[in-house]
């Protein structure tokens, strides 16, 4: 009977140690291997004051009296608490109640936590807000905003890289607020990115242009992409063959093209039909560029001399200098001037003298479209598959507040369109071969977004054309 009792009592033992860890196996998961130590260290004392008393259970004055001094000493040593039975256990109990708390998420995800005998980077100090969403639908989302010293984008996305297996999720990514605030996203299993569905429309899903507002497709999150003209006087579009440029021109241009709002001139490089579904409904149509470069030039001087009279005189009001107070109407239109293939205006390799002076001219006529056409209503839009420094000049490029860039292969052509990309903002270069129309936008914040170009066929575009009759003009010239 004495065997089977003390058998008993061993079991009872190992089987605490055990016990005390398979509650807790997430807990001590999430924090690093001297917080784990610490808990094998309390683990380990826990079952040895068990198995005095199991096996001494006469001294309970000498345990209380041993375990006063271990708790006194601990107020100097914090290091000697983790002697007390079951110490390290009822502090990490603490935690796993509250495991769905954004204090919990915060504590162990991003270390900003006050562990009593732990040396954080931020000595313990909690000084930061969050609201944390369990999972619903795969997702739970951490919204955070802390302003201690040392707490930036970097720190917070690696520490949510790293915390992955904490949160038991196997993608996550860090949304920048603002300044000193950030939303964290943390997915059990890869998301399913809505840009990798192919998004084709008909003309009969395009709404009037407004006046202002164009959407051309589909964010990364799923809400319809958006470009605003307004206050907007240069865009740059560039990416390889193939990428889907053209196709995203045309949702970018046809609403345009369709309102008695706005005029075109279209300076197509290529020279071939690509823009030939909008030649009827431009202002200006220019296909020989490269073959005819003093007449695109001498017609792009003409251009950029009526968007300076514009600015000058503002036609539109006889108070206000800013075109977009008023905003477009059929009688003081918007402005757009189209250039595809923009490296047979810019690109000087190769050129003659003579032609070589006609590109500068070029050159100088956009770029005084671009710097001064933002409170007169006009706006140059550039699209290269050639992405250079000599396809689209510094100068001009960096007045362009909207860069659309698709996919490209290098850095250095995502830099000939977007210029600098900030750290962990999406890029070019990871854009899929397969998502044609896919493209990284940078809007004046200097921050890219991942979108993708819906796709009309040009027979759509066409269509939608022919349907902007006569009546529709006149009605936009009463407005």
């Amino acid at each position: 009977m004495e065997i089977l009792t003390l058998i008993l009592k061993v079991c009872a033992i190992l089987g605490l140690f055990a016990l005390m860890f398979l509650p807790l196996h997430d807990v001590t998961a999430w924090d690093d291997d001297s917080w784990y130590a610490r808990f094998t260290v309390s683990a380990l004392a826990t079952v040895v004051w068990v198995g005095f008393i199991l096996f001494l259970p006469g001294y309970w004055v000498v345990y209380a009296v041993l375990a006063a001094v271990l708790l006194l000493f601990g107020l100097f040593h914090p290091s000697l608490r983790n002697l007390l039975p079951f110490w390290r256990w009822a502090l990490a109990l603490r935690h796993r109640i509250k495991g769905d708390s954004p204090e919990f998420v915060v504590e162990r995800v991003l270390a900003l936590r006050p562990i009593e005998d732990a040396t954080t980077d931020f000595k313990g100090v909690r000084d930061y807000t969050a609201a944390y969403s369990g999972y619903e639908d795969g997702e739970a989302m951490l919204d955070f905003t802390c302003q201690i010293s040392g707490v930036t984008d970097d720190f917070v996305e690696k520490k949510a890289a790293e915390g992955l297996g904490a949160m038991g999720a196997e993608v996550c990514k860090v949304e920048h607020l603002g300044p000193g605030h950030w939303l964290l996203h943390f997915w059990k299993t890869e998301p399913k990115n809505p840009l990798d569905d192919s998004i084709e429309i008909k003309a009969s899903d395009l709404s009037d242009w407004d006046g202002k507002t164009v959407t051309y497709g589909l964010t990364e999150s799923g809400e319809p992409a958006k470009l605003s003209y307004a206050q907007t006087s240069g865009i740059v579009v560039g990416g390889v063959p193939g990428a889907g440029k053209s196709a995203g021109a045309t949702l970018l241009t046809l609403p345009l093209l369709a309102s008695p709002k706005a005029s075109v001139a279209i300076f197509d490089g290529k020279g071939g039909m690509d823009w030939h579904w909008a030649e009827r409904s431009a202002s200006l149509y220019n296909t020989d560029c490269d073959l005819d470069l003093e007449t695109a030039t001498d017609q792009l001087e003409q251009l950029a001399q009526r968007c300076v009279e514009d600015l000058k005189s503002h036609p539109w009001s006889d108070s206000d200098p800013d075109f977009w107070h008023a905003g477009a109407t059929a009688l003081h239109p918007f402005h757009l001037v189209v250039i595809d293939e923009c490296q047979t205006l810019f690109d000087t390799t190769g050129r003659s003298k003579e032609d070589k002076a006609l590109v500068e001219r070029c050159k100088r006529a956009v770029a005084t479209i671009v710097r001064k056409g933002r409170s007169a209503g006009w706006c140059v839009m550039l699209l290269t598959q050639k992405p250079t420094a000599d396809s689209i000049p510094t100068n001009i490029r960096d007045n362009c507040v909207v860069r659309f860039a698709l996919r490209v292969t290098t850095r250095e052509a995502a830099e000939a369109v977007l210029g600098s990309i900030p750290d962990g903002d999406p890029k070019p270069t990871e854009i899929p071969s397969t998502r044609r129309g896919g493209a990284v936008v940078q809007a004046e914040d200097g921050h890219t977004q991942s979108v993708r170009f819906a796709y009309l066929p040009v027979t759509e575009a066409a269509k939608a054309l022919e349907s902007s009759t006569l009546e529709t003009v006149v009605h936009g010239l009463e407005e």
